[in-house]
């Protein structure tokens, strides 16, 4: 994933759009650029599915992640959903892995990034 997201970044810097349209990867942006992101693709055809996953995540996509995850995101978790629970939400736990893992995969640049205060 970390190519990936290395890959976004090159793009967005180039002042390329990347999207997921009917699940497939588009780019808009500098015909370019464009042309190149589309040659790498076609070069490592891995990748594509890995930016899928990054942008439209699937809940199967998330467990998976959430299972790689430390100690101290499983406790993230199930607080976040402790606490989505008590306040009546219906599916919490699936609330909590979305924000859970929308909370550590962002691909806003920093400065877009929203402060987020733990502990």
């Amino acid at each position: 994933m970390k190519k990936a997201r290395q890959f976004i970044a090159a793009l967005v810097a180039d002042g390329v759009h990347v999207c997921i349209s009917l699940g497939q990867v588009k780019f808009s942006g500098p015909e370019e650029s464009v042309s190149e992101a589309y040659g790498v693709l076609e070069a490592v055809p891995s990748l594509a599915e890995k930016i899928r996953c990054l942008l439209s995540p699937s809940l199967e996509d998330m467990r998976t992640w959430l299972d790689s995850q430390g100690e101290e995101v499983h406790q993230e978790h199930a607080a976040r959903a402790d606490r989505l629970k008590a306040a009546g939400i219906l599916d919490a736990e699936t609330v909590s892995l979305q924000t859970t893992y929308r909370d550590h995969n962002s691909l806003l640049p920093e400065r877009l990034k929203p402060i987020v205060v733990r502990g």
